[in-house]
């Protein structure tokens, strides 16, 4: 379903992807109200930094930020091409790319975040704000506001150091079981964090990571510690409801490791082109994403069943290849149509058509 002429169009939530939606269509002369329940951009994260993976997509990051109409130049972004990977018992190695494997970016509240820069394109494309304002998702033309049924779980903390920047990876089920840990140092902050797939109620899986870093002579203080929800389903884009679901509420994220910033920006995207009637290239981006989403489960499932001395073939693996950016580009590009087909999977991992 497009909408005509100047009808306003109404997006619940200002995140990645309603912002990315937004920019888009207003590109293409609608007039587009952006309504967010927090009372400024960002007000829901943490300050955190997350990463922009360079290996789901065809595109590189900045490429793809370019088809996405943001400008990925400006963006304030770290490029990082090595990280030290962690197993409990082994040293340390350290995995080097010639290509950025991912893109440091913050989030939150701070005139430096993702979170602003995109709100800043937003404004400058007359998109209007309306903070303080929760819009159900029915009274909604997109819904970029919410997460669905939790199937992961992160517990983190923002931190101050005078450690040089750097960036590690916790794997094992010392850290982190069926998930991992990570702690991202750039500029004197930094995030610690873990992500992990049960809730474990009272017990806080991230100690184990603060520990270690600990004694491996890596100071730092925790400043602010947060927790959060990873959502993950397969989702309808084309369906009957007039309104179209999009980033973490619609499912779209990476489920191997969680990433989710250039797949709630396509489906943004991609949700943006619908409504405009261009339905040729809002299908093939959709055709795209449910492809990578439907990998990332597989990636997931496999990766769960993976033995120590697997986790650490693979890490070994990675650390010897020259260029290991292409081993997870390979790995979104496998064929799992038939894998993701059988009801032991969904059921397993709690994924959900809707």
């Amino acid at each position: 379903m497009s909408i005509e002429g100047q009808t306003p169009i109404h997006i619940a939530g200002s995140g990645i992807a309603g912002m990315t939606a937004a920019i888009n269509l207003s590109r293409r002369g609608k007039t587009v109200i952006i309504h967010e329940k927090q009372d400024r951009i960002g007000g829901s994260r943490d300050g955190d930094f997350e990463g922009l993976e360079n290996w789901i997509f065809a595109h590189t990051v900045p490429e793809f930020f370019s088809k996405c109409c943001v400008d990925f130049k400006a963006l304030p972004a770290t490029p990082i091409f090595d990280f030290n990977v962690h197993l409990r018992g082994l040293d340390p190695v350290r995995v080097t790319s010639p290509e950025p494997f991912f893109y440091i970016v913050s989030r939150g509240t701070a005139n430096t975040s993702i979170d602003n820069y995109m709100a800043n394109i937003c404004r400058a494309n007359n998109v209007q704000f309306n903070f303080g304002k929760v819009l159900t998702q029915e009274d909604a033309d997109i819904y970029a506001a919410g997460k669905g049924r939790a199937a992961a779980f992160i517990r983190g903390a923002a931190i101050r150091t005078d450690q040089p920047d750097q960036v590690h990876l916790l794997l094992g089920k010392a850290f982190a079981p069926s998930g991992y840990a990570y702690l991202i140092i750039n500029g004197g902050y930094g995030t610690i964090a873990t992500a992990y797939k049960k809730d474990r109620g009272k017990t806080d899986p991230l100690l184990a990571s603060i520990d270690y870093f600990q004694e491996i002579g890596l100071d730092f203080t925790i400043e602010k510690r947060f927790a959060s929800r990873g959502s993950f389903h397969l989702s309808r884009f084309w369906q009957r409801s007039r309104t179209v679901m999009i980033g973490e509420a619609g499912g779209y994220q990476d489920y191997l490791f969680g990433f989710g910033m250039r797949m709630a920006m396509y489906s943004g995207f991609a949700a943006a082109h619908k409504l405009c009637g261009e339905y040729s290239l809002a299908r093939s981006s959709y055709r795209e994403l449910n492809f990578k989403r439907k990998i990332s489960f597989a990636n997931r499932a496999l990766y769960e069943q993976l033995s120590p001395a697997s986790v650490r073939y693979w890490v070994e693996r990675f650390h010897a290849s020259k260029t290991p950016l292409n081993i997870l580009r390979r790995a979104y590009d496998w064929n799992w149509r038939k894998l993701l087909q059988s009801n032991k999977i969904i059921d397993h991992y709690a994924v959900r058509f809707s």
